[in-house]
């Protein structure tokens, strides 16, 4: 806090350095920041050098094409295999059977809730 005073003021001054040891903080975080950018920079680009040197890039293509040719393979087949349930029905054989298994479960439920309620009005 900086006051002015004038010439005939016999008060005491006041000078507060906050601001200035807050930005010379500030200052120092930014350069450590930008350091910290090239070196990361610096890093990445030997890691970039390395993999392109090493042929590791070409290595990571090839994993990846095979990968996915892997998971259309995989994909048709599971394709394929739900086009054969679905034509003899089994698919339709499971949803029914869902279906009753969620209605005796509810039926059960409420015989449950009304066994509860039972005991709670005793």
């Amino acid at each position: 806090m900086n006051r002015k005073m004038s010439s005939d003021d016999n008060s005491v001054r006041i000078h507060d350095h906050s601001d200035h040891a807050a930005e010379s903080i500030k200052k120092a975080s930014i350069r450590r920041g930008v350091a910290d950018i090239r070196e990361s920079s610096s890093t990445t680009k030997q890691l970039v050098h390395t993999l392109v040197r090493t042929g590791a890039i070409a290595e990571i293509a090839r994993a990846i094409l095979e990968t996915t040719i892997a998971i259309r393979d995989i994909t048709n087949e599971v394709n394929e295999t739900v086009k054969d349930l679905k034509g003899r029905g089994t698919i339709k054989d499971i949803a029914s059977a869902v279906v009753e298994t969620t209605n005796e479960t509810r039926k059960t439920i409420g015989i449950a809730k009304g066994a509860i309620d039972a005991n709670n009005t005793k």
